[in-house]
């Protein structure tokens, strides 16, 4: 019996740390981009692109959401479904900024106990996985962080020389160490690490996998072209 009590005193424990840690999703979207002009707003399968992670986020176990834009648009969107909306500072707008300089902004601003940052350049991010994240970082006393990735088992190189095996020493490809490929669809830290970090990774990340279409992330015309198959030819990924 008491090893039964211990368990249930343990639960206990857990479920009222998850009540009562602070959990924000912040997600930056910028009226303009270079490469790919407008990409956030596009339209995909009739509804523009940020909708597709937005419309989601609602779902999830997030305290509060805010969105960090320059688009009055974007604002129309968070005043009518309940985000909270973030004027974007114009020098973090430049090309020269990225997301751990926007974090650490944002950090200065809101205060929580979790901080993902979420993407709308990686739409068929589900719902399910995004609340597996913050389940597993709020569980996990040993972590800090916590990130989405994309295992790729093959051989590879980096500036000329083999990075994951030795060419004189052919491994089966089974037996492949893996390169991990960081999404950034996702990512979370704990207070405390980006307070010493001032970066999104901590020093500690749990690395979670993903499937092949969340992994998808929209860097350049191809891979829209690529999201508009993918999005036309699977009916239910609209409602990821």
């Amino acid at each position: 019996m008491i090893p039964n009590l211990f368990v249930i005193i343990n639960l206990k424990q857990v479920v009222l740390f998850l009540i009562f840690m602070k959990k924000i999703a912040i997600i930056p979207i910028k009226q303009n981009s270079e490469r790919v002009p407008g990409k956030n707003f596009r339209f995909i399968a009739g509804k523009p692109l940020y909708r597709y992670l937005l419309d989601n986020l609602k779902y999830c176990n997030f305290d509060d959401i805010y969105v960090d834009s320059d688009s009055d648009e974007i604002r129309e969107y968070c005043s009518s479904n309940g985000y909270n909306f973030l004027q974007r500072k114009p020098e973090l707008a430049l090309n020269t900024a990225n997301g751990n300089d926007l974090l650490n902004y944002h950090r200065q601003l809101i205060d929580s106990d979790l901080y993902f940052q979420l993407f709308v350049t990686s739409p068929l991010l589900t719902v399910e996985t995004i609340n597996k994240c913050i389940e597993l970082l709020s569980t996990n006393n040993d972590k800090d962080s916590i990130m989405t990735v994309k295992s790729f088992f093959s051989w590879y190189w980096y500036d000329g020389k083999p990075i994951n095996y030795d060419p004189c020493v052919l491994p089966r490809s089974q037996d492949a160490k893996p390169v991990v490929m960081e999404t950034t669809g996702l990512y979370g830290i704990k207070k405390q690490s980006l307070d010493i970090r001032k970066a999104r990774i901590g020093f500690d990340p749990i690395f979670h996998e993903v499937s092949d279409f969340e992994s998808i992330d929209l860097d350049n015309e191809t891979d829209f072209e690529y999201l508009n198959y993918y999005v036309q030819n699977n009916s239910s990924s609209s409602n990821c």
